[in-house]
């Protein structure tokens, strides 16, 4: 049985790291530069919180680059920096010696962190070109 307090305690300790990943992904990329709005990133959010699969995020990334909704750089950096949490999630998870269903429950916590830091760092940075 997944414990939430082991489950968040694991999310907490990888905290500074998410915060980290996100806002380089919004620097590397120049996100605020390009073409995106802050809502199709709350769209991914929302998609994260909707569901568990890691593929259905990815395909939902690819579809909006296809559309042109999110630039290619920055969708494949979001892409990028969700494998490298389920590497995370998975070390984890082996060290913490729990089953796929915790690795799982991890790698999307951590997911949603991430997406929640880069959402914010993405409008703190675009508001802040605006003034």
């Amino acid at each position: 049985m997944i414990t939430q307090v082991k489950l968040l305690r694991n999310v907490e300790d990888q905290l500074d790291d998410i915060v980290q990943l996100a806002e380089e992904c919004i620097a590397k990329t120049n996100a605020t530069q390009k073409e995106i709005t802050g809502s199709q990133l709350r769209n991914l959010q929302n998609l994260a919180a909707a569901t568990n699969s890691l593929r259905a995020l990815e395909n939902f990334i690819a579809y909006q680059m296809g559309r042109g909704n999110i630039p290619k750089e920055v969708g494949n950096q979001i892409m990028e920096d969700f494998q490298y949490l389920y590497k995370k999630a998975k070390e984890i998870a082996n060290n913490e010696k729990a089953d796929e269903q915790f690795e799982r429950k991890l790698l999307i916590e951590m997911i949603q962190m991430y997406l929640g830091f880069l959402v914010r760092k993405f409008v703190a940075e675009r508001k802040g070109e605006e003034k």
